[in-house]
């Protein structure tokens, strides 16, 4: 009868002995090209060629008024400048030294807001809840100029995103409500979490359709939405 040799590690000739002595790898330098001025470009953040001040003066306020005024009227909408902006922070946005984009904060504490107008019961209810509101209104961004310049940032969502902060830190609001064109609402829903609040109606002030958007601030919880930080 055969004895059998049990296989291990000392008779398997396919076994080869751990090195505990292990030879020192060899490492390459690999050198990094610089960067070129396009490519420094590209890691910058998307906004740092733009800068956000509040309108101070009657020339700032006049030229937010007329990028309104051309804007809307590309799209053959009429718009009034406002008799008085009392109670109305008026943001900017500019590149290059040039007025690119704008939106207003009208504060409903202290003033009647525009969208009263049209959707009356629906900020009544608000008001009743006792919000502190706060209406977005005189949105406008020259795209025409950023398309050229080839500045493909989202500059609507920045702009909005900081009005709402400046809406909701320095001016206490608890909601938000602004009129948009029907075909926008989608936007505002996804960017920003706005819910439709009343059905469509006729904005007078542009003679267009309009939906009445409206948005808890407080409610707002910025770990599901990072990019807004309101708090």
């Amino acid at each position: 009868m055969t004895t059998r040799v049990p296989q291990n590690a000392a008779n398997d000739t396919r076994f080869h002995a751990f090195p505990f002595a292990r030879p020192t790898p060899r490492l390459t330098l690999i050198q990094v090209a610089a960067q070129t001025p396009c490519a420094q470009h590209a890691h910058r953040a998307p906004f740092a060629d733009f800068e956000f001040p509040i309108a101070r003066s009657e020339v700032d306020l006049a030229a937010a008024a007329a990028l309104v005024e051309r804007c809307y009227g590309r799209r053959g909408y009429p718009a009034q400048r406002p008799e008085s902006t009392t109670g109305e922070t008026t943001l900017l946005a500019r590149w290059a030294g040039r007025l690119v984009g704008t939106v207003t904060v009208r504060c409903g504490v202290t003033q009647r807001l525009h969208a009263e107008t049209g959707f009356a019961e629906h900020v009544g209810a608000l008001r009743e809840q006792g919000c502190r509101l706060i209406e977005y209104t005189r949105f406008a961004i020259d795209r025409d100029v950023l398309s050229r310049a080839g500045q493909d940032t989202d500059l609507a969502f920045e702009l909005i995103r900081r009005a709402l902060q400046l809406g909701r830190v320095s001016l206490a609001a608890t909601d938000a409500v602004i009129e948009v064109n029907p075909r926008h609402v989608r936007y505002y829903q996804r960017a920003f979490g706005f819910r439709t609040f009343g059905a469509e109606r006729r904005c007078e002030r542009v003679g267009a359709p309009a939906r009445l958007l409206h948005l808890n601030l407080v409610a707002t919880d910025s770990a599901n939405r990072p990019r807004l930080a309101l708090h």
